[in-house]
């Protein structure tokens, strides 16, 4: 099952050469460009992880875990920066402000971050992650921004997280008490590929003025 493991990389780099093609349409947005070096981070974890868990044989559990540290603070962070409403916006920053505690206290005293996936972390950050994205889009929903959707890649992005988020909860979730091993990376691969759709869609068919 090899295989399984070169397709990430494959993906991201695939991603990342989209983004780097149409980067004229993202440059005037600080968040989406930084989603773009966020790809690149993603595509370089990806690697490191299969030269060094996979043809070495070692263990990759700090790379891992500080791939979905980072990843739950960028898209917190991403759709904090979308969103218009005070009251929304202190939501967001309340999540972000007791996900970085709960971190803080579940590093230091009760996971191992070097020898642990740190599958909690996961799971809170996806809901997390999911709850922002659903309050970005009850705001959309109320703008003129609904009637441009698909030219923004803002929404590919949010389409992106929130399809994978809401289905890699339930596959940590049930990792967590059961291993079905080749079946769960099977779907993890599937949600990756998703993902990368709508990431690649987006970078395709948005617009410049669409996305400041």
């Amino acid at each position: 099952m090899i295989y399984l493991f070169i397709i990430y990389p494959i993906l991201y780099l695939i991603i990342l050469i989209t983004g780097i093609i149409n980067y004229a349409k993202i440059k005037d947005n600080f968040y989406l460009k930084l989603f773009l070096f966020f790809i690149a981070y993603s595509l370089t974890t990806e690697i490191l992880g299969f030269v060094i868990g996979v043809l070495y044989e070692i263990n990759t559990y700090p790379i891992n875990n500080g791939w979905i540290l980072v990843s739950h603070f960028f898209y917190l962070f991403f759709f904090l920066s979308l969103l218009k409403s005070a009251f929304k916006r202190n939501i967001v920053k309340y999540g972000i402000v007791c996900y970085t505690i709960y971190t803080l206290i579940n590093i230091s005293f009760f996971s191992d971050y070097l020898t642990e996936f740190l599958d909690i972390n996961s799971i809170v950050g996806g809901i997390l992650i999911v709850i922002s994205i659903m309050i970005y889009f009850s705001e959309l929903v109320q703008s003129d921004g609904i009637l441009n959707l698909k030219k923004s890649m803002f929404f590919w992005i949010s389409l992106g997280a929130l399809f994978f988020y809401i289905g890699v909860i339930p596959v940590d979730v049930i990792a967590k008490f059961i291993n079905f091993g080749v079946v769960l990376r099977v779907i993890t691969l599937l949600l990756n590929l998703l993902m990368a759709g709508f990431f690649i869609t987006g970078f395709i068919v948005s617009e410049k003025e669409y996305n400041r």
